[in-house]
């Protein structure tokens, strides 16, 4: 491991380590001392008033949630050709319309991981250390190699061409035939390797197709996006944004996941405090689609997708449905 990335991530486990035990000596003298029950007030106080979002920068509405029957888990959600709604969870998959009928169900070799669609109509499932791929009827055509064992595969993208994979276990991004035969892999070092490249302190890595040629990848314990062509060539990034305020990115590694708007705005969610907001190209802080207050304590790990009417899809875990937000 690169030497600096070792340091940053050393820094970023210890920073949480600390607040965690902060929090649990806290929460062990609740019974006795008074001052530190109001230091606990206050803390929790701190913590409540972070989900309160003015209502002028909240640009979505919530819509009716669509439930996809069958799931006992649900980890992943993407969308395909039609607007045809892919959601994943444990070894069962289900493929459901735009207003949620249950058009196809099935069971794949693992536990899944992430999903993707390309504008064909085939579909590809992230099972931990290993990728499937499957034509549109669902049929198994392909399962790619060369990922490693001990691969964390936390994200998919596809054209008809490529198929991107995130592992966050290698820090890497590697880009396949859609027959699963490697082509290349972007660390995020530029060919330089005095870079830190990607750093992964939980596995949350994320990716999305851009505009034309181009990708974007998170790299979540630099709270930014970055901006590369296929062949790995970065393009730009976001300046770094740590901090809990609405336009920044909370913990050690956010944003969680991403998605994109049909005129290239972001749509990120985060994980620990739980939000999803939407932002231009180049990083502007654009508004909120769904505030704190809407999910559950235990939500985490907000899966994103967005349909051709710019529908944002979320993955709720807790509730096991996909919540449905439009603009106002």
């Amino acid at each position: 491991m690169h030497k600096g990335m070792s340091l940053f991530l050393l820094a970023a486990m210890l920073a949480s380590a600390l607040a965690l035990i902060c929090r649990s000596c806290m929460t062990t003298l609740r019974g006795g001392d008074r001052t530190v029950e109001a230091k606990i007030s206050a803390y929790d106080a701190q913590i409540a008033a972070l989900g309160v979002i003015d209502a002028d920068q909240i640009l979505y509405r919530e819509a009716r949630p669509l439930v996809p029957t069958g799931l006992t888990v649900l980890r992943a959600i993407a969308v395909g050709p039609g607007d045809r709604i892919y959601a994943g969870g444990g070894r069962n998959l289900v493929v459901l319309s735009p207003q949620g009928e249950t058009l196809r169900s099935q069971t794949l070799d693992g536990d899944i991981s992430c999903l993707a669609v390309d504008a064909t109509g085939r579909l590809y499932a992230g099972l931990g250390a290993a990728i499937q791929a499957f034509d549109p009827e669902g049929r198994p055509t392909a399962t790619f190699a060369g990922i490693g064992t001990n691969a964390i595969i936390t994200s998919l993208a596809a054209t008809d061409d490529d198929v991107f994979v995130a592992d966050a276990r290698s820090l890497t991004v590697l880009r396949y035939t859609p027959d699963g035969i490697l082509k290349n892999t972007i660390n995020g070092r530029q060919g330089q390797p005095e870079e830190i490249g990607f750093i992964v302190p939980s596995p949350f890595f994320d990716l999305m197709l851009g505009q034309g040629d181009t990708m974007w990848i998170v790299n979540p314990g630099r709270h930014r996006l970055e901006e590369y062509a296929f062949t790995g060539e970065r393009i730009g990034a976001w300046s770094e944004r740590p901090g809990a305020g609405i336009e920044n990115f909370c913990g050690c590694c956010n944003p969680a996941h991403v998605a994109r708007l049909a005129d290239g705005s972001i749509v990120t969610s985060e994980k620990g405090l739980s939000r999803v907001k939407v932002y231009a190209k180049r990083g502007r802080f654009t508004g909120v689609v769904a505030a704190q207050d809407l999910f559950d304590g235990a939500a985490a790990g907000l899966d994103l997708a967005v349909d051709s009417k710019d529908r944002i899809l979320v993955s709720d875990a807790v509730r096991l449905q996909i919540r449905v937000f439009e603009l106002k």
